[in-house]
Formats: structure tokens, C-alpha cells, sequence
């Protein structure tokens, strides 16, 4: 079997490796960046002391904190404007994926003409960007390692996914000290959404032996340390060790990318406004049991990771038990049900209608119909 292995970025991993952004950004040969986070970031003070290290080494900065979750289109069209307008030679992106998806999605509008919307063609030529410099303040979405900026065409209420040139950072820097800030609730999405990324990598159809090992090594790691970062958020260790495991997943879905677990969180996102690591979360179970009879042995690997004693297990077996301890690490980290956000079940059939549309849909390793997806989200609703 052939199989591609991307190179990763650049990356630079480790407690107060953010202090190093001046220094570095500046061995980039940037002048004027523009600094893309949010609103909570910018009030948590983690974007105003990465603005401080950029301008203690004499970088001119533009702060932009408008980013919204789920990227809009909108937003990195204004975003990409300023950028232009200011004529900046570097683009900085500090928060979680939403904003490091928009520093990508700009920094590809910075090499060439809007809409982005037109580039989630991904035959479309296109032109490099600028620097591109990614700094996550949660461990959940991997963005800072992958190609892939995922946005939101509004105009169709859509979410798809930008890749390629434009979306790899030059450069990342991995320091889990600025996740000791986040809530308990995002420290559990984002975990969560980090292992759906191995486990859905490790089911892929484009599963491969290398993403292999990555995905186990995560999920080992996110089950022992996810807990104890949603008890105690300021335990190092466990915050240390989900930054390395958020980056892993990055790293694995690249090149075996996640299938319908995401399809399914993409839409109950654009449709339902549920947050993409919980909507991920919810389907996961469902999805590894639909799959099981298809990827035995890959489910395998998933239970063992997780330290359940599979070996002796029949296929139907396994296709409950690690599902059943999917839901049970849900619950221990406190993600909530359908049920506990109000969804109403009438509303799952027009998700369902959708989920097969989505660009991650194809790679889900055994047929499957609509009927099956809707099949799967009543399942979820039950929980």
C-alpha cells in the first residue's frame, strides 16, 4: 500500500515557548504582522502579551479580535481587507481553531483576490501568502499543523474546508502554559475533538500505518490526561501532555482524515449552533460502533488505547464496548447530551439530509446512506 506522509511545520513545543514569539517572528523577517484572536482571548490578556513580545522585538503590530466561532466568511474578507490596507508582511493567529482558521483563511486572501468561498474549490490555483505564524491557546483542533482552514459560506449557512497553500503556518508555537486558562467545559470539547480526530483517523479510509501510530499514542494520552485537566486546569503535566496530543491529531488527520464523526459535528454546528469539539463528541460513539464490522481491527486499537481488554471480544462485542467507553469519558469530562442542549429530535432529519455533502464524508470506511446517519443521531439522542 502507498501512502502520502506530509511534512509537518515548523514547530516550537513547550512551557513558555510563546515567549519566544518576537525572537522568532522576527528571524522570519517580518516588519508588520497582523495579530488574529478573539474577544475572550483578548480579554484573558494572552493576546495583549503575545502583542507585547511582538513589539519588544520591533515588529509593528495590527490587533484584529473580531474572529467568530465556525469562521465565517464575512469576517476574513474584513480581517484580509485591513491586512492589505496595512500592508503587513506577516500574519499571526493566537486562540483556538476558529481563529487560527481565520489567520489562515486571511493569510490566503493576502496572495489573492476574495471571495474565500471560491477557494474551498480546492482545484483552484492560487498564489502563496505571507508569513504565517500559528499560536493555539487550546489543545483540541491541531490547526496549527494542518492544511486545512475550516470556514463558513454563509451565504449557503455551509462549513468546508480551504487547504493548501496559504494554510501552512510557517511556523507554530506550541505552549500548553496558555491553556491553563481555559474552562473546564472547552478544556472537555477540545480534548474531545482531539481524540475524535485520532479515532476517526485511525477508521479512515485513508488510514494508514504511520497516522496510525500517532492516533493510538494520542488517544492513550487523551484518556489518562483529559480528566485530570477538566479537574484540576492547572495541572501542567495534564495540560502539557493535551497540547502534544491536540497536535498529534493534527498531525494524523492530514494525511487520514477524520470521516462522518465530523461530518455530522460540521453540520450540527452550521445548523444547530452546537460547538464543533461537543457535536464531535456526541457522534463518535455512534459512529466507531457503525464502523466496527468494516475496521475491526482498528477499533481494536482504539479499545486497547483506552486499556479495555478487547482481545477476546467478537467484532459485534467490540462494536458496543468502545463505543460504550467513548460515552463514558463524554460523561466523566462533562460533555452534555442532545437532550441536555435541547435539540429538538425533529430537527436531526435535516441534519442527516446534509451530512453526506460534507467534504469528510467520503472517507468513512463502509458505505452508508442518509437513512443510516439519521439512524445514527437518533441513536445519540437516546443517550
Amino acid at each position: 500500500m502507498a501512502y502520502r506522509i506530509s511534512l509537518t511545520p515548523l514547530v516550537f513545543f513547550g512551557a513558555g515557548s510563546s515567549s519566544q514569539a518576537g525572537e522568532k517572528i522576527k528571524e522570519l523577517g517580518c516588519e508588520k504582522v497582523i495579530c488574529i484572536t478573539d474577544k475572550g482571548v483578548k480579554e484573558s490578556g494572552v493576546a495583549d502579551k503575545i502583542v507585547k513580545y511582538l513589539r519588544e522585538a520591533g515588529i509593528k503590530v495590527i490587533l484584529y479580535d473580531r474572529t467568530l466561532p465556525d469562521p465565517p466568511d464575512y469576517i476574513i474578507e474584513e480581517c484580509a481587507k485591513i491586512a492589505k490596507d496595512e500592508q503587513v508582511d506577516g500574519v499571526v493567529g493566537v486562540g483556538g481553531g476558529s481563529s487560527l482558521d481565520t489567520a489562515k483563511g486571511v493569510n490566503v486572501l493576502l496572495g489573492n483576490p476574495l471571495p474565500i468561498t471560491s477557494y474551498l474549490d480546492r482545484s483552484k490555483k492560487r498564489l502563496p501568502g505571507k508569513t504565517l505564524v500559528l499560536i493555539p491557546t487550546t489543545a483540541g483542533t491541531g490547526s496549527e499543523v494542518t492544511s486545512v482552514s475550516v470556514i463558513t459560506n454563509t451565504k449557503i449557512n455551509k462549513k468546508g474546508g480551504v487547504s493548501g497553500t496559504g494554510c501552512i503556518s510557517t511556523l507554530s508555537l506550541v505552549d500548553p502554559e496558555l491553556t491553563v486558562g481555559l474552562p473546564a467545559s472547552v478544556t472537555a470539547a477540545t480534548g474531545m475533538d482531539a481524540f475524535s480526530h485520532v479515532a476517526e483517523s485511525l477508521t479512515s479510509k485513508l488510514a494508514n500505518p504511520f497516522a496510525d501510530i500517532l492516533a493510538e499514542r494520542a488517544i492513550m494520552i487523551i484518556k489518562r490526561y483529559l480528566p485530570v485537566a477538566v479537574r484540576d486546569g492547572s495541572n501542567m503535566t495534564a495540560r502539557t501532555n493535551m497540547s502534544l496530543a491536540a497536535m498529534l491529531g493534527g498531525m494524523t488527520l492530514k494525511d487520514a482524515p477524520t470521516h462522518i464523526g465530523h461530518s455530522i459535528a460540521h453540520v450540527l454546528g452550521s445548523k444547530l449552533h452546537i460547538s464543533h469539539g461537543v457535536g464531535c463528541a456526541i457522534a463518535l460513539p455512534e459512529v466507531i460502533e457503525h464502523v466496527a464490522d468494516a475496521v475491526p481491527e482498528k477499533v481494536k486499537l482504539i479499545g486497547k488505547a483506552m486499556g479495555l481488554n478487547v482481545d477476546n471480544l467478537s467484532t459485534r462485542e467490540m462494536g458496543r464496548e468502545v463505543p460504550e467507553a467513548i460515552r463514558r469519558l463524554n460523561k466523566d469530562v462533562g460533555i452534555p447530551t442532545l437532550r441536555e442542549l435541547k435539540v429538538e429530535k425533529a430537527s436531526l432529519e435535516s441534519v442527516a439530509a446534509e451530512v453526506l455533502d460534507d467534504d469528510c464524508a467520503p472517507f468513512v470506511p463502509k458505505e452508508t446512506t442518509t437513512e443510516k446517519i439519521l439512524e445514527l443521531l437518533h441513536n445519540a439522542y437516546k443517550q
